[in-house]
């Protein structure tokens, strides 16, 4: 049974929406996208060996959207080496012929969990949460000696069910005459009843490896023993919990990665570099949609928070908003513009030497002709962290 219970008038209780997911999956009519083209390509170059720099350059190039992923990640801080790279020949050398391919098969799932629809941000969510674990699978398998670019694609599917099996709600929902609004935590509910299966049915499709599919099938699993792959699904399932752990708090220590499981030194190095190189990782993937869709979320009710202190002001792009006040691990804005729930953001403080930060639009909602925004930090580290520290008593909770 599912944890979404309950029903409102014009809604839908959580047994009649699992009653329409099951009966999507037993007609077989769970839409899941074909394997990447071009990222099948680029795969079948690279295990061929024959290949240059050129050709593989020539291969990104014919795909503007994927071009312009490598370009951004090429010059975020997991790949970056020095001065910036401006073509997609300087791209293709600095991220190297493994992780172009991770890099293509990325590019395309996110347009797809990127897409316009009645469900968006929580489709948006369940893609950051995806790029963050397959960077963090990343850096863990170092230490431990196993396939960086396996580990990385372990992570980045090990929850593609979740996306999944929100593009199924917003098909059950266009099928209906007045689509249900419910919260964000319902459809939540739901997703988490039916995205192993549905990931199941992707790995199926797409013929994926076995250390794959497990990883996609037993990332909730409390113990590995059994599994054929334990090692690969171990880094998984801590990197798992290491996002769940980026979706509550505005930064991860290394004494909150202690809680997780029992680390090495090396694994705790491993994981908190991972953390300092996510956000930017997971902003070179962002994408700008166009509004106006109708949306199956209910509306947001602004948060309790506590005053801020002075007339401190943020810069969001171009754009400069009022901060209004503090939630724990959040930040409250005010201005004329509204952004985007589920967008992850760069934001400095508007200050002489502010030091830029990632953070997530959690809620935006009208208030007197003006927009609100919760903003919550996103992996939070360094000299941002400190500054942040010392906003307010509750952002330091």
């Amino acid at each position: 049974m599912t944890t979404a219970q309950g029903e409102r008038p014009g809604g839908w209780s959580g047994e009649q929406l699992d009653a329409a997911m099951q009966s999507l999956v037993e007609r077989g009519a769970v839409e899941v996208p074909p394997y990447p083209a071009v990222a099948m390509a680029i795969e079948r170059l690279v295990a061929g060996g024959d290949f240059g720099l050129d050709s593989l350059a020539r291969l990104v190039s014919s795909d503007q959207a994927l071009a312009a992923d490598v370009l951004r990640c090429a010059n975020t801080a997991a790949f970056s080496r020095g001065a910036p790279v401006t073509s997609v020949t300087q791209a293709v050398a600095r991220i190297g012929a493994a992780e172009l391919s991770r890099i293509a098969l990325a590019s395309a799932l996110g347009a797809r969990a990127l897409a316009r629809g009645a469900l968006a941000p929580l489709r948006r969510r369940a893609w950051h949460d995806a790029l963050a674990a397959g960077v963090l699978a990343r850096e863990l398998a170092r230490p431990r000696h196993l396939p960086g670019d396996v580990a990385f694609t372990c992570g980045l599917l090990h929850d593609f069910g979740r996306v999944l099996a929100i593009e199924c709600l917003e098909r059950i929902g266009r099928g209906t005459r007045s689509p249900p609004r419910m919260p964000a935590r319902f459809w939540t509910a739901v997703v988490e009843q039916h995205h192993l299966r549905l990931g199941a049915i992707l790995a199926e499709r797409w013929g994926l490896p076995e250390i794959i599919a497990e990883s996609m099938a037993r990332h909730h699993d409390e113990a590995t023993e059994q599994a054929r792959h334990p090692r690969m699904l171990e880094v998984v399932i801590i990197c798992d919990r290491m996002v769940r752990l980026l979706d509550e708090q505005a930064a991860v220590r290394a004494e909150d990665v202690g809680t997780i499981r029992a680390l090495s030194p090396d694994d705790t190095d491993a994981l908190i570099r991972g953390v300092e190189v996510v956000p930017g990782l997971v902003a070179a993937f962002e994408k700008e949609l166009p509004g106006g869709e109708e949306t199956f979320l209910e509306p947001p009710r602004p948060p309790h928070v506590g005053a801020a202190h002075g007339s401190l002001r943020v810069q969001v792009g171009r754009v400069s908003y009022a901060v209004t006040g503090f939630a724990p691990h959040q930040l409250v804005l005010s201005g004329d513009q509204p952004l985007p729930e589920g967008t992850l953001l760069e934001v400095a403080l508007d200050e002489p030497g502010a030091v830029p930060f990632h953070a997530r639009v959690t809620l935006c909602w009208e208030e007197g002709g003006r927009h609100g925004i919760l903003l919550m930090p996103f992996a939070l580290g360094g000299p941002a962290l400190l500054r942040w520290q010392g906003l307010g008593p509750v952002a330091e909770g």
